[in-house]
């Protein structure tokens, strides 16, 4: 991902977020540290649902981003705090949930 900005819009202003960006061309997937993960519709609006993944951070609640994927092992995800630097993967994540 690259960093970028992208305009959202409400009901009651617009505004220039600083954000990162898929590298990949005509990718919709955009990060930023206080929303997480969002897609960008063909028209511009933004849409969040339960595709997008929501990791916060264990030691300060920020959500994560998804800092490396292994296409070896396709389960293998690295999350990265972008607050504190905190790392995770996602085997350690499950395990946390399951205790």
């Amino acid at each position: 991902m690259r960093p970028s900005q992208i305009l959202l819009q409400t009901a009651e202003k617009s505004e220039q977020v600083p954000t990162y960006v898929c590298a990949e061309p005509n990718c919709l997937v955009r990060y930023d540290s206080s929303s997480g993960y969002l897609v960008i519709a063909a028209d511009g609006s933004h849409l969040r649902g339960e595709l997008t993944p929501k990791v916060a951070c264990p030691k300060d609640s920020a959500l994560m981003y998804l800092a490396e994927v292994n296409p070896e092992q396709k389960s293998y995800r690295l999350w990265r705090c972008p607050k504190c630097g905190t790392s995770l993967t996602n085997q350690e994540l499950s395990q946390a949930s399951n205790a």
